[in-house]
């Protein structure tokens, strides 16, 4: 019986270990901010501003939730794409069909990634850190 529980022991240990082999992709939340210019629509004159970001991926990992806004301000923008992903890099675009890549992240460290963006012409990019628990 001792022998037994030795074994059941050790294979969880095991276990346990393999779950947090590749932890990155389990967490479910990801954000963080960013700086932006925005132009004040009552003087013309460009303001900077920070803005936030949220990434939140589905259970199944084939649907990412982009959330964006202003920090200070009353406004989000919240879109779903779906996610192509590999060990340390995803992309996000709006389905089977579309070659763009609108959102890539790339693993930078434990709970940290890197997100790049293109609005119009210009290129955003955001350091995002996980925000919950891995499952």
């Amino acid at each position: 019986m001792k022998r037994i529980m030795t074994i059941l022991a050790a294979l969880a240990c095991l276990c346990a270990c393999k779950k947090h082999e590749h932890p990155h992709w389990l967490h479910d939340t990801w954000s963080g901010t960013y700086d932006i210019i925005l132009t004040n629509n009552d003087t013309g004159e460009s303001e900077a501003h920070v803005a936030a970001i949220t990434l939140t991926f589905s259970d199944d990992r084939s649907e990412c939730v982009v959330e964006k806004g202003i920090q200070g301000l009353m406004a989000v923008t919240r879109k779903t794409y779906k996610i192509y992903m590999n060990e340390n890099v995803f992309i996000l675009n709006e389905g089977i069909y579309d070659s763009r890549i609108l959102y890539s992240g790339e693993l930078t460290g434990e709970g940290r990634l890197t997100l790049t963006w293109y609005t119009g012409a210009e290129v955003f990019s955001a350091e995002l850190v996980a925000q919950n628990r891995t499952r």
